[in-house]
Order: C-alpha cells, then sequence, then structure tokens
C-alpha cells in the first residue's frame, strides 16, 4: 500500500454531545457514527479556545494561542510560523484548503499548495488596536445576539455561488454545500492521479455555526419534540461565576421562552443532519476513487456550542459544551469501535499529521501525536491534561482552564477559580472552589497551570494587543465600561476602531492553484 493521504474536516460550534455515537437519543448523524465505528472516537477532546480564529490558529500551527498571540477574530498569524500544510507541502506532499480556516487579513493561503475560500476573516487595522475591545468592558450588551436566537428556522432552500448564499436568513447551507463540491472535485483529480503521491486535503464547513437557520426538510425531523432540552436554563442564571455571569449579561439575552427553545433546538439539529449529510459526500467520493481505504480521516469542530445551558448560547466560556468537540479519528491499521475517554485538544492535530506522513515535530509543539494512544490505549510522556484558555469578548477577564483527572479547573484573572468534578456531576452544577476540602486540589491545579503558562504575563499581552491597557499601564477591564468608551470614542479620545474588523480585500471567492 503507497503512502496514506489525510482529510481533515473542521465543522464550526458542533456540541461535543450531539451526535448519534455519542447515544443523544434524536440526531441523525448515520455518517459520523458510521466513521465512528470504523475508527475511534474521544470522549473528552477539547478545543484550546472556545472561538473561531484562536481555535484554529492553534490547530494548524500545534501552538496554544497564547504561544503566537492569537488572542482573538482579527488578530493576524505570523507569516513566518510553521503550519502542518507548509510542512507537508515541503516535504512534497501537497495539501489542498477549502473552506472556512480563518487565517486573518491578507494572509489567507497558509502553507497550503492551494485553496479555495468563501468566507474571508478580516485582521484588525491598526493592529495592535489603540481602542480598548469595548466587548471586554462592564456594560457591554451585543443586541444581535437575542436576535439571532429568535431568528432561528427554516431558511429558503436556494442554489447560490456561496459567497452570496449567507446572511441572517440564510444561514450558511449553501456555503458548506460548494465547499464539499469543491472537496469532491478535489477527490476526483486525486482518484485520477496514477503516480498515487500520498496528499492531504482540509475541508472547513460552517455548519452548525450561527445564524441557526437551516431548509425545512432538516428542520422537520426535529421539531417540535425531538429535542433535548438544555439542563440549568435560566435567563438570568445567579448561579453563574461572576465572570461567565458578566458574559450572559452581554448576549443580552432577556427571556428565552421554552417555544423559543425548540424551535432553536430544532434548527441546530437539522443544521448537524446537513453537516452529516455533506462529510457522507466526501466519504462516497473517497470510496468512488478507490481512496477510502488508504485515507486517514479526522473528524473535529474548532469549538462547541452552549446551546441555552446555564442559561448561555454559542461559545467563548468554558462549559463542557463550549470547550469541548466531537474528536474522531479513522485510518488505515487503526482499531475500530473504540472510545477514549483520557484528555486530549486539537494542539495534538499538528504532530498527529506529522506521525502520518513520517516527519518530526518541532520540540516547541505542546502536542503530542495521537496515533500511539489510539494503537496501544497509552503514550509515554503525554500530559494527563487537557488545556484550554481564552482572552475574547463578553468576558472582562481572561481564562484558563485544566481538565485533569476527572476534574475541570478553570482560573480567571482577577477572580476567583471555578472547579468542577465532571465524573460526579457531568453537568458542572455545583462550583467545588469555595469549599474548604478542595483547597489543596485548587493549589495543586495553579501550580500546574503556572508550568503552563504565566496567566497574569499572558492577559498582560493579551489586553496590550487589544487595547485594554492604557498608556500609563491603567487595565481598562477593571476601570472602564462600555458606554464610557463609546463616549470617548465620540470626543475623539479613541479611534473608532470597530469590534469586529471589515474585510479589505478582494471580493468574492479567494483561489489558489488548483483547476
Amino acid at each position: 500500500m503507497s503512502q496514506p493521504n489525510i482529510v481533515v474536516i473542521c465543522s464550526d460550534q458542533h456540541h461535543p454531545l450531539i451526535t448519534g455515537y455519542r447515544e443523544h437519543p434524536y440526531i441523525q448523524t448515520p455518517n459520523l457514527d458510521q466513521l465512528a465505528a470504523e475508527g475511534t472516537y474521544f470522549s473528552r477532546a477539547y478545543s484550546n479556545c472556545p472561538v473561531c480564529t484562536p481555535s484554529r490558529m492553534s490547530f494548524v500551527t500545534g501552538k496554544y494561542p497564547n504561544q503566537i498571540d492569537s488572542w482573538f477574530l482579527g488578530c493576524p498569524l505570523d507569516r513566518e510560523e510553521m503550519t502542518w500544510a507548509r510542512k507537508l507541502d515541503q516535504a512534497g506532499i501537497p495539501s489542498a484548503m477549502f473552506g472556512k480556516m480563518d487565517f486573518c487579513g491578507d494572509y489567507q493561503d497558509g502553507g497550503f499548495s492551494e485553496y479555495k475560500i468563501i468566507k474571508k476573516r478580516p485582521a484588525f487595522n491598526p493592529y495592535p488596536r489603540a481602542t480598548p475591545l469595548y466587548s471586554r468592558l462592564e456594560g457591554h450588551v451585543r443586541e444581535d445576539k437575542r436576535k439571532t436566537i429568535l431568528n432561528a428556522g427554516i431558511c429558503e432552500d436556494v442554489v447560490t455561488d456561496g459567497n452570496t448564499g449567507y446572511d441572517k436568513d440564510l444561514g450558511f447551507y449553501d456555503h458548506d454545500r460548494v465547499v464539499t463540491d469543491w472537496a469532491i472535485d478535489y477527490l476526483k483529480r486525486k482518484g485520477k492521479n496514477e503516480e498515487q503521491k500520498p496528499w492531504a486535503m482540509y475541508v472547513g464547513l460552517m455548519f452548525p455555526h450561527w445564524p441557526y437557520r437551516v431548509p425545512k426538510p432538516y428542520y422537520d425531523k426535529y421539531y417540535p419534540d425531538n429535542v433535548v432540552m438544555p439542563h440549568d436554563a435560566h435567563f438570568p442564571n445567579d448561579r453563574l461565576h461572576p465572570q461567565v455571569r458578566n458574559m450572559q449579561n452581554a448576549l443580552g439575552l432577556g427571556e428565552i421562552t421554552e417555544p423559543d427553545l425548540r424551535n432553536l433546538l430544532a434548527s441546530y439539529y437539522g443544521m448537524i443532519t446537513a453537516l452529516d449529510d455533506n462529510i457522507g459526500r466526501i466519504i462516497a467520493e473517497l470510496k468512488a476513487q478507490n481512496l477510502y481505504d488508504n485515507t486517514y480521516i479526522v473528524y473535529m469542530s474548532d469549538h462547541g456550542e452552549n446551546l441555552g445551558e446555564h442559561g448561555l448560547f454559542f461559545k467563548q466560556c468554558s462549559y463542557e459544551a463550549s470547550v469541548g468537540v466531537p474528536l474522531i479519528v479513522k485510518g488505515p491499521g487503526l482499531p475500530s469501535g473504540q472510545r477514549i475517554d483520557q484528555p486530549v485538544t486539537l494542539v495534538d492535530l499538528y504532530p498527529t499529521l506529522m506521525d502520518i506522513a513520517g516527519l518530526e515535530t518541532e520540540p516547541d509543539r505542546p502536542g503530542m501525536s495521537w496515533l500511539p494512544l489510539i494503537k496501544d490505549g497509552r503514550q509515554q510522556g503525554r500530559h494527563d491534561y487537557a488545556f484550554s484558555e481564552y482572552h475574547g469578548n463578553f468576558f472582562k477577564q481572561d481564562w484558563y482552564m485544566l481538565v485533569k483527572d476527572g476534574y475541570k479547573f478553570t482560573y480567571y484573572v482577577n477572580d476567583r477559580p471555578s472547579l468542577f468534578n465532571l465524573e460526579e456531576d457531568p453537568q458542572e452544577m455545583t462550583d467545588l472552589a469555595g469549599e474548604e476540602s478542595y483547597r489543596e486540589l485548587l493549589h495543586q491545579f495553579e501550580v500546574l497551570l503556572r508550568e503552563i503558562v504565566d496567566p497574569e504575563a499572558v492577559s498582560l499581552r493579551a489586553k496590550r494587543d487589544l487595547g485594554l491597557i492604557g498608556s500609563n499601564g491603567e487595565d481598562y477591564t477593571l476601570t472602564l465600561t462600555d458606554p464610557a468608551c463609546k463616549e470617548w470614542i465620540k470626543q475623539g479620545i479613541f479611534q473608532d476602531e470597530a469590534e469586529f474588523p471589515k474585510w479589505e480585500g478582494q471580493e468574492g471567492i479567494l483561489q489558489k492553484g488548483g483547476v
């Protein structure tokens, strides 16, 4: 058999438990279920930062976000950073990228041999920011978030070029159809390649990222009763950690009723089934081109989705639904039907792909290949913890998460930590951090965290880049409110820099190489 090929499929905002193979009672994901049956799935896989750009920049470089200063959307990656795509390409293994990866600004290729991109991610300009990222300040409210939730439901099933197939009413259904078409065209080309040289393909699908809109046949599979109502869905929720409560306040959700939730859940489930259908199309083409048996397939998501749990939506926090991700690995010679419960994170993707390709991973990468863990159930030298971090909107203070030995510890800069026993309390309802009997465990977690990262130093660096530290050293997250910041912008004290930058490059589809 020739050297194997690689396919990485990354969805966006997929709740880690909403798949058939995780025994969800209603969701229909036959293709992911079959992939899990033929490969290995991880029950404790985590994003290294639960928001799009930092997560993706982390897994494409194999470094933690704090190692590459990828704090939030709009923070560009240093062009000198090695990516697994560039390293494969330099080794003679061409790499193709179709769809969403989220490189920011005019640096969009990331070392891929060829690519096609519909939705481009702009970069802050200027960067570092001169104006505070006001979505991290006290009193910030995003009014559009409630509208996004109430606007969930059925979208018109229209055929577009993908680029025009997204708005608040259409969502990303047609984006994913077009990107899947591109992936299939690539596989057809590779199937005709008589040389049988190895290649790697990355497919970035948008579903089930909001807007929560999906064609009627998918919605009708679940509305109104084939949904699982979220736990602890209180609006507002006084049980939340103060920093997480700040997030809930910033979402401006107001009252979300049970009919609202059922409508949104049916939409979200439908998006996952539509995602599964596209994954099925890619797998079918691999088989049609006689490539399936000699191809490693990784399915994952960049982060999860709170989906009403704890009175939250979207991602950003360290609850399981947000920071957890589905992860499946299937490949030639790997065990089938296997579940691994050891914590892992997406930073491991880089060394895993190097392992598949027979290449060395640089020593400054903190992850390790999943293959020894999959093959042997153990791995010498592997960390027994999962690490994640967050420096973006809705949180006034940066947070850092560790999952180890069945516990989840979250450290909040300038605030108290939280601690959950994931084995006994999987819904994370009881915060143990205030109990005297857990003081020593909290200390052990903080010691471990400080071996990995200096949380205050990294927080200061992130805040400086995001305009949150004044010239006199003032920390605006502690002293400035969002309304005051907006007033200072009006007065010309701060520049008028948007929370989200605008795309300044060419419009339409960006393409490099291919046919």
